[in-house]
C-alpha cells in the first residue's frame, strides 16, 4: 500500500499538464499502521521516560517528542517519494444538434399556453408566432444553453441535421431546408463522427417529428452503451394539431388588363370538429403598400380531404405604369389554432396591357365563320384581327381590325406567325389549299408548328367539309390536344336531325374558358338545361383526348371504347397552348341571350390560348421554370430563350432579370448563356423560404417575359409538421437523459454540473524526498527540541 498526496498543477483544457503525489511506497496496509506499527511507536517512547522522575505535563511533551522523533523514521523506512506524472487533459465535449429539415421553418402561435408563449418571446425578442423554430433554437442556444457549457467548462460541437448529420459552422447558417428528418441517423452519425473523443452529453433541439431512416431508438442503445446521455429539447407547440392549411390550387400566371382573374385554393382542417366552417377571403395588396383590401368572400367546410374554393377578383384598371395585381388569399385563424404561418397565400398574375393578335383562317362563309368574324372585330377593343377567307376572289378585300390592313395572302413564314400573331384559329380548312403553292402550303404547317412551339395559341374548330379530316398525317395532328377517329369521315355518328346539348366535364368546377357565369349551379344550367345555351346537332367525332390534355365538354349520348366523346379538349404543346372545338355552331348560342355567352365563351378560349405568349410582353423573349413546384431543399432552375431581330436565336453570354421573393422583396438575377445551345439562358438558385416567387426579364424598363413558381416544404415534411415529444422523451429516458421544452430550456443546468474532463497519463518520473534538506533539518529539529528539554529538566 501507499499514501497519496496530491499536488495538481493546472492545465489548460484540451492541453498537457503535469500533476505531483506523494507516496510511501512500502508503508504496510493501513490496518497495520493503525493497529500495530503506531502503538508499538507509541509504547516505545512512553517506556523511554517511564522511569523519569517528571510531572505529568513535561513527560508527554517528551514522549510526544520521541513519538515524533521514531514515526519520522519508520516514515524514512516506507520509502517517501514524489511521484511526478505528466497529464493529457482531455475536456468534456457536449455534442448539440440542431435540426436544420423543413418542418423547422414553421411558425408556432402557442395559442393555449400563456408561460410558454412569454418565455419564448423573452427568449427571441419578439413574439414566437413571428418566429421559425429554427430561429429559436439558435437563440435558446446562444442565450441559454452556451452560457451553462461555458460555466461546466464545456466544449461545444455543433452539428446540424436532416437527413444525416454534418458539422455546423456557425448558427447563421441554418435555413431549414432539408427534405426529412431522419433522427436515428443523425444522433447515430454524430456519435461516430467524434468515436475515440471524451464525449460526455448530447443536446438535441428538434421538433421530433422522424420520418425516416434508422428508428431513432436503435440509435438511443448505442448511445446509452457508450454511457452518453441524450437530452432533448422540443422545439415547436406539442399540444395536438389544430390548423388551418390554405394550398393553392390553380391561378393564371397572366391575364389581359380589363379580365377578371380566378383563383382556386384548398382549405384543410388538421384536428378541427367535424363540419367545422371557415370564412376564405380573398384581398388584393396594393401596389405602393398598404392594408389590403377585401374583394370576395366564401364558406368553406374545412376537413382533412380539403375543399375546393373558387375566388373570382372582377376586373379593374392598373395604375399607370404597373403590370401585375397582387392578391391573398386567407382564412382567419381559430383562437386554438397551433400553426398560423399556413393560414395565407399570396398570388401575383400578370397583367398585359398589350392587345391579343388574332390570324383567323377559314374555307368558306359559314354561319359559324360569318358571327365569329363579326364578334371579332367588334366586341373588344383588346383584340386586333386579320382574317382569311380561303373561298374568296382575289378581288375580296379581306376583312381586319380599323388598325391593321386586310392580308392579301395569307402568311406562311415563321418570323410572320412568330412577329404578328398570339393566336391563329383554323376553322374548316385544308391545310394543302391554303396556297396553289405546295411549297408554301408545308411552309405553313411547319411555322405553325414553330409557332406553337414558342408560346403561340392555336383553336382548331371542327367543320363538315374538311377539318380535321385533312390534318391527318400533317404536323397539324400533333399540335391537336386530341387523337382523330380515322374513320370519322366527316362527322356525325349520330342523328343530327336531332339537338343535343354538352355536358360539362366537371360542373363543380368548370374550367375557366366553360365558365360563362361565376355561379356553378348556373353555369351548368346554362350549358346542360333547355332553358339555357342552345344546342347542336353536328359534331365530328373523336377517338379520345392526348394524355395530358383536359376535357371540358363531352357529349351527352355518343360513346366509344374510351368513353362519352369529347367535344370541347385544352392541351398544350410544349409552351404554347392549343384548343379543339369539336362542333361548328356557337353561333347559335345568340338565340335568347344575344352576343353575352358567345363573346363570353371566345374571348375565354382565345385568352386562355394566349397566356404562352401573354408571359411575354415581347415575343422574342420567353422566360420559364424548369417546373411550376420546388421543394424548400430544391435548386430553383430558371431558364429563358431569346431570338434576336430575325428571330434567329441569340449569342449574347448572359441575360439580367429579376426575381421577387414571396415578401416582395426584389433582387437582380444573371443567366448564362447555356454552351452550345444558342438562346438559350439558364440560372440554378437557392431560395430561403417557402411561398410564391415571380421572376421577370425587362427591356427599356418594360417587362417582357415573365415566369412564377411556387416553393413548398418537402412533401414528407409537410404532410405533418406538429412536434413529437415522445419520440424526444423516449430517447432522453432511454440514454438516462433529460427532456424538456424549449421554454425550460435552463434546466438542462442541472444535468450539466461542469468537472467533467479527462486526464490521460503520458510519463511517470520518481524522486525519493528523504535525501532532502528539509527532511534532515526535520529530523534535527525534533531531536534538539528534545534534547534542550531534557537539559532543562536535569535528565542525563
Amino acid at each position: 500500500m501507499s499514501l497519496a498526496l496530491v499536488l495538481q498543477a493546472a492545465a489548460p483544457a484540451g492541453s498537457s499538464g503535469v500533476r505531483q503525489t506523494f507516496r510511501l511506497l512500502d508503508l504496510p496496509e493501513a490496518w497495520i499502521v493503525v493497529l500495530i506499527v503506531l502503538p508499538l511507536l507509541a509504547l516505545v517512547a512512553w517506556v523511554a521516560y517511564r522511569s523519569e522522575d517528571l510531572t505529568p505535563g513535561p513527560r508527554a511533551v517528551l514522549v510526544t517528542l520521541r513519538f515524533l522523533a521514531l514515526a519520522l523514521l519508520a516514515a524514512v523506512l516506507a520509502r517517501p517519494v514524489f511521484v511526478e506524472r505528466r497529464e493529457e487533459v482531455r475536456p468534456a465535449e457536449v455534442l448539440v444538434l440542431v435540426d436544420d429539415s423543413a418542418s423547422m421553418s414553421r411558425k408556432d402561435a402557442y395559442a393555449a399556453d400563456e408561460r410558454a408563449r412569454a418565455a419564448l418571446a423573452e427568449l427571441a425578442g419578439r413574439a414566437p408566432a413571428d418566429v421559425q423554430r429554427v430561429e429559436l433554437s439558435r437563440a435558446g442556444y446562444e442565450k441559454v444553453l452556451a452560457p451553462i457549457l461555458a460555466r461546466g467548462g464545456y466544449v461545444p460541437r455543433l452539428l446540424r441535421f436532416a437527413e444525416s448529420a454534418e458539422p455546423l459552422p456557425t448558427l447563421g447558417t441554418l435555413a431549414a431546408r432539408g427534405r426529412a428528418t431522419h433522427l436515428g441517423d443523425a444522433l447515430a452519425g454524430a456519435l461516430a463522427m467524434h468515436r475515440g473523443r471524451h464525449v460526455t452529453d448530447v443536446v438535441i433541439f428538434s421538433d421530433g417529428r422522424g420520418n425516416g431512416g434508422l428508428p431513432v431508438l436503435e440509435a438511443a442503445r448505442v448511445a446509452a452503451a457508450a454511457g452518453i446521455p441524450v437530452h432533448t429539447v422540443v422545439v415547436g407547440d406539442a399540444r395536438p394539431e389544430k390548423n388551418l392549411i390554405v394550398e393553392l390550387a390553380e391561378a393564371p400566371t397572366s391575364v389581359l388588363e380589363g379580365d377578371e382573374v380566378a383563383i382556386a385554393v384548398r382549405v384543410v382542417g388538421r384536428g378541427l370538429e367535424s363540419g367545422a366552417r371557415v370564412r376564405v377571403v380573398l384581398e388584393e395588396l396594393p401596389a405602393g403598400g398598404g392594408a389590403p383590401r377585401p374583394l370576395v368572400e366564401e364558406d368553406a367546410l374545412a376537413g382533412e380531404e380539403g375543399a375546393r374554393v373558387v375566388l373570382v377578383a372582377p376586373p379593374e384598371a392598373l395604375e399607370p405604369g404597373a403590370t401585375e395585381r397582387r392578391f391573398r388569399v386567407r382564412v382567419p385563424p381559430r383562437q386554438d389554432e397551433s400553426l398560423r404561418d399556413d393560414n395565407q397565400l399570396d398570388v401575383s398574375v400578370h397583367v398585359a396591357p398589350e392587345k391579343v393578335r388574332v390570324l383567323y383562317v377559314d374555307g368558306y362563309p359559314r354561319w359559324e365563320y360569318r358571327y365569329l368574324k363579326n364578334l371579332l372585330l367588334r366586341a373588344d377593343a383588346n383584340l386586333e384581327v386579320q382574317c382569311f377567307l380561303l373561298s374568296a376572289t382575289p378581288d375580296f378585300v379581306q376583312e381586319s381590325s380599323r388598325a391593321l390592313p386586310p392580308l392579301q395572302v395569307l402568311p406562311t413564314a415563321r418570323k410572320d406567325l412568330l412577329e404578328s400573331y398570339d393566336v391563329v384559329i383554323l376553322g374548316d380548312v385544308n391545310p394543302y389549299e391554303i396556297s396553289p403553292d405546295p411549297a408554301r402550303c408545308e411552309e405553313f404547317l411547319a411555322s405553325l408548328r414553330e409557332f406553337v412551339e414558342r408560346g403561340g395559341g392555336l383553336i382548331l374548330q371542327a367543320g363538315e367539309s374538311d377539318a380535321p379530316r385533312t390534318f391527318q398525317g400533317t404536323p397539324l395532328e400533333e399540335l391537336l390536344p386530341v387523337v382523330l377517329d380515322a374513320g370519322a369521315g366527316s362527322g356525325a355518328l349520330s342523328d343530327t336531325t336531332r339537338e343535343f346539348r354538352p355536358r360539362l366535364e366537371d360542373p363543380a368546377l368548370p374550367h375557366e374558358i366553360v365558365r360563362l357565369a361565376p355561379d356553378p349551379a348556373l353555369n351548368r344550367a346554362l350549358w346542360e338545361d333547355e332553358g339555357g345555351l342552345r344546342g347542336f346537332y353536328w359534331f365530328h367525332p373523336i377517338s379520345r383526348a392526348k394524355p395530358g390534355a383536359t376535357v371540358l365538354l363531352r357529349h351527352p349520348d355518343v360513346e366509344n371504347r374510351h368513353g362519352r366523346v369529347p367535344l370541347l379538349v385544352a392541351g398544350y404543346f410544349p409552351a404554347g397552348r392549343t384548343l379543339f372545338l369539336g362542333v361548328d355552331a356557337t353561333w347559335a348560342w345568340r338565340y335568347r341571350f344575344g352576343d353575352r355567352y358567345h363573346e363570353r365563351f371566345w374571348r375565354n378560349a382565345i385568352r386562355w390560348v394566349a397566356l404562352g405568349r401573354l408571359k411575354s410582353g415581347d415575343r422574342r423573349v420567353q422566360l420559364d421554370a424548369a417546373q411550376s413546384t420546388f421543394d424548400l431543399d430544391q435548386r430553383v432552375v430558371l431558364e429563358a430563350r431569346v431570338l434576336d431581330e430575325d428571330f434567329r436565336p441569340a449569342e449574347r453570354p448572359a441575360v439580367e432579370a429579376r426575381l421577387q421573393d414571396p415578401e416582395g422583396n426584389v433582387r437582380p438575377l444573371q443567366l448564362v448563356r447555356v454552351p452550345e445551345r444558342a438562346g438559350l439562358y439558364r440560372v440554378s438558385l437557392d431560395v430561403e423560404r417557402p411561398g410564391l416567387y415571380a421572376a421577370w426579364i425587362e427591356s427599356e424598363g418594360r417587362r417582357v417575359a415573365s415566369a412564377e413558381f411556387e416553393v413548398v416544404l418537402p412533401s414528407r415534411e409537410n404532410a405533418d409538421p406538429t412536434p413529437d415529444p415522445d419520440t424526444l422523451r423516449a430517447v432522453a429516458s432511454f440514454t438516462r437523459g433529460r427532456a424538456v421544452e424549449l421554454a425550460r430550456l435552463r434546466e438542462l443546468a442541472a444535468e450539466l454540473p461542469g468537472g467533467e474532463g479527462q486526464r490521460e497519463p503520458i510519463s511517470a518520473e520518481l524522486r525519493d524526498a528523504w535525501d532532502r534538506l528539509g527532511t534532515l533539518l526535520l529530523a534535527l529539529a525534533i531531536l534538539s527540541i528534545e534534547w534542550v528539554l531534557r537539559k532543562r529538566f536535569e535528565m542525563v
